[in-house]
């Protein structure tokens, strides 16, 4: 039966969020990445047309403090500065850095007449929320109960490491019940999808969330390349707005808004927080907060995330996946990313 008062203190899991980068400015850094371009770059401020729809730098960073500090570079660089926080941004990058952490635009920084631009779109749905969450309190629920979804499971087995004998299925049930374990101590209500091998379906596994404050969807990954490696973290993308795997040029034609766009702004902030706590956390390749349109995020109603938490297809990190201990560590850092949000949330609230 879920209680009426709030959370007890997170205890010892208590002050993983960066207050002051979270609740104040935030850092933010803006690169170049060969998975973050459109191909080469031009001459920064050429004769490109500019879409409608782009913003400059200034307009963005100045008002919350950041001034440039230098011309535009021949490269397409430039840095905006205040006495607490430095911006770089790179022309013809869909990469950010926020905090230190790898982020994801749905469109390029762009140069044009000695000035840099960004989306309006990526400002609204995901820069705003970053920098500035208080301003989202409105739409912000308090975390009281939390959803937990173990991928696949019975006839589905996910992706595997047959010589090491690891199934997804079985190892995401098995870092839900751990997940479950310290939320609870934190005084949470956890809702599952499975506590045993069994399907459901992935339409289900959204619908069902939504009597929850959140959802967190557990994954691990595999590449062809088997030196992929790595944590990357998925929300949902923006209506209108390009996924991350999504390298056209123009996004007019994407999908338009889903259930689980109503929380775009919680569902940025829930996924940083928890993405930078896994990084923090586990010391592990920092692949990205990314945006996709898995079903279960499509069909919540409530701030989610899916995390794909390694790669099975990579020996090195599929031998620390096989250790309980490993699964533990994974399990707490997502617990710790959880509680970052949840007392996020609280202090934006009267």
């Amino acid at each position: 039966m879920l209680r009426a008062s709030r959370p007890k203190p997170p205890g010892r899991l208590e002050g993983i969020a960066r207050w002051g980068r979270i609740l104040g400015l935030g850092s933010l850094v803006l690169l170049s990445g060969a998975e973050a371009t459109g191909g080469s770059s031009p001459p920064p401020g050429g004769g490109s047309v500019l879409p409608d729809h782009y913003v400059a730098a200034e307009q963005v960073f100045v008002p919350w403090g950041l001034r440039p500090t230098q011309r535009l570079t021949p490269e397409g660089e430039r840095t905006f500065a205040s006495a607490w926080e430095r911006v770089s941004l790179r022309h013809d990058s869909r990469e950010i850095q926020f905090a230190g952490r790898r982020v994801f635009l749905s469109e390029g920084v762009k140069a044009h007449q000695g000035r840099l631009w960004l989306s309006r779109a990526d400002v609204t749905s995901l820069l705003h929320p970053l920098l500035r969450p208080l301003e989202f309190a409105k739409e912000a629920r308090v975390v009281q109960r939390i959803w937990l979804d173990a991928g696949h499971g019975g006839k589905d087995r996910g992706t595997h490491n047959d010589p090491l004998a690891l199934s997804e299925k079985e190892l995401t049930l098995d870092i839900a019940l751990r997940l479950e374990q310290i939320l609870t101590a934190q005084g949470f209500e956890v809702m599952q999808t499975r506590r045993e091998d069994v399907y459901v379906d992935i339409g289900e596994r959204g619908e069902r969330s939504r009597v929850a404050d959140l959802l967190v969807s557990i994954h691990f990954n595999a590449a062809g390349n088997p030196e992929a490696r790595g944590t990357e973290t998925y929300v949902l993308t923006p209506a209108g707005q390009r996924s991350t795997g999504d390298h056209r040029t123009d996004p007019g034609d994407e999908l338009g808004a889903e259930p689980g766009n109503q929380t775009d702004a919680w569902n940025a902030i829930l996924g940083y927080q928890i993405h930078d706590a896994l990084v923090e956390n586990l010391g592990t390749v920092d692949r990205g907060l990314k945006r996709a349109r898995f079903a279960v995020l499509r069909l919540t109603t409530v701030p989610a995330v899916l995390i794909e938490a390694g790669f099975l297809s990579n020996e090195v990190e599929a031998t620390e996946i096989a250790s309980p201990t490993r699964r533990g560590e994974i399990a707490e850092s997502m617990a710790h990313g959880i509680v970052a949000y949840a007392n996020l949330v609280l202090s934006t609230q009267p």
